[in-house]
């Protein structure tokens, strides 16, 4: 055997002293680089829960966005939500709230005003039960079934 290893290994064997660069790593310069790797370990895997975390809020935030628009498609008219303030679904709890407005009209092409329409702002919030937090809230508009007097 020849080259630089083995005079490496002659100098070990004949107990010589080696120079810094023959000798390789110390325990102190092995430890200080675990050290560091943990430390990045340690950050990368805090990353990545954030990451799962964020994940799952947001498919979390998306189902109960659905189940708020499902609600809010059930009724036609304002008084449809009155009877059927509450419910649930699955893990979902969700709360309507009926607000009546009159909607006042104008002819576009006339320029007049014309009688008002009767409606109301239709508020839907949903919670989840595993979770109690802050609700999704969804708003829309529905007419009401009886005319403006």
């Amino acid at each position: 055997m020849s080259g630089p290893r083995a005079a490496v290994r002659g100098a070990w064997a004949a107990g010589l002293p080696l120079s810094r660069h023959q000798r390789g790593f110390g325990l102190l310069e092995a430890l200080v680089a675990m050290a560091i790797a943990a430390m990045a370990f340690s950050a990368l895997y805090g990353a990545v829960g954030q990451g799962s975390r964020s994940a799952s809020d947001i498919n979390a935030r998306t189902e109960a966005a659905l189940v708020a628009r499902s609600v809010l498609a059930s009724g036609v008219f304002a008084e449809d939500f009155i009877a059927n303030a509450s419910g649930s679904f699955g893990v979902w709890r969700w709360t309507v709230q009926v607000s009546p407005a009159e909607i006042p009209m104008v002819d576009a092409v006339k320029g007049v005003a014309l009688a008002p329409l009767r409606g109301a702002q239709v508020e839907v919030r949903v919670l989840d039960e595993r979770q109690p937090g802050q609700p999704i809230v969804w708003r829309g508009w529905k007419p009401s079934r009886e005319p403006a007097s």
